[in-house]
């Protein structure tokens, strides 16, 4: 007899990993500065345009919080929307410590699946998907691409930031050298992938490139050889754009 194929887990399949604990975790990080979220939000930021004062912004699987902020911190008019119950409290946690009404920024989170947003088609400027797209399968993804693709105006932006499987430390993860390796990371995939993903979506890639680590010595190899060694390509950020809507 042939074996039946086991089912690959999705996106909802793990979503219980996504406790109190999880975000407390997270939050107590980027609350205390640490190395690990500073550099998370160095790459990330340096992926968004200059200036945001105004830009209406949806922050996708934000979790606690951490870009809806930031992002509104600079002007932004930032949405935060996470489908987990656990996010929500310690987003708003640090909403109220970190502020975001510096430049006339306005901050608001929603209880919501990614894969059906409740916003209007051209509702926003800018989409930001930050560690997100490890945690979902393939058909999530699509979706989700899809409702971000649909809720983005014309020229409107779509950030990716994501993991590298390519990197050495998730290569010694997946050889089981490392014992760290998140089981909700069920959708590791390559630059080329997400860039694939995102074209079936409708978006147009303008940007692909790989952010350090916050780990000193390979923070420095990674900036200096990342671009040419995959096993020191920590991070993949992308920047896609929705193409304007044509003419009549």
């Amino acid at each position: 007899m042939t074996a039946t194929p086991a089912r690959r887990p999705t996106a909802y399949d793990v979503a219980d990993r996504y406790d109190d604990r999880y975000f407390g975790d997270l939050a107590g990080r980027y609350l205390h500065r640490t190395r690990f979220a500073r550099q998370r939000v160095a790459n990330v930021m340096s992926l968004l345009p200059g200036d945001l004062s105004g830009l209406r912004v949806l922050d996708l699987g934000c979790g606690m919080g951490t870009f809806t902020v930031e992002t509104a911190k600079r002007g932004a008019r930032a949405i935060g929307v996470d489908l987990a119950p656990a996010a929500l409290p310690h987003a708003a946690r640090i909403a109220a410590a970190g502020g975001g009404d510096a430049r006339g920024g306005s901050i608001a989170f929603v209880r919501a699946d990614a894969a059906k947003l409740p916003f209007r088609t051209h509702a926003t400027d800018l989409v930001i998907a930050a560690d997100f797209t490890e945690h979902l399968d393939d058909e999530t993804l699509a979706r989700v691409l899809g409702e971000a693709a649909r809720v983005l105006r014309p020229e409107g932006r779509l950030i990716v930031y994501t993991p590298s499987p390519s990197h050495i430390l998730e290569r010694l993860r997946v050889a089981g050298i490392l014992r760290d390796q998140d089981p909700s990371h069920i959708g590791m995939r390559t630059a080329t992938e997400l860039a694939a993903a995102l074209e079936a979506a409708g978006l147009k890639v303008v940007h692909l490139g790989f952010l350090p680590s916050h780990l000193p010595v390979l923070n420095t190899l990674e900036r200096v050889f990342g671009a040419s060694v995959p096993l020191l390509r920590r991070r993949i950020g992308i920047v896609a754009r929705r193409p304007a809507v044509e003419a009549a």
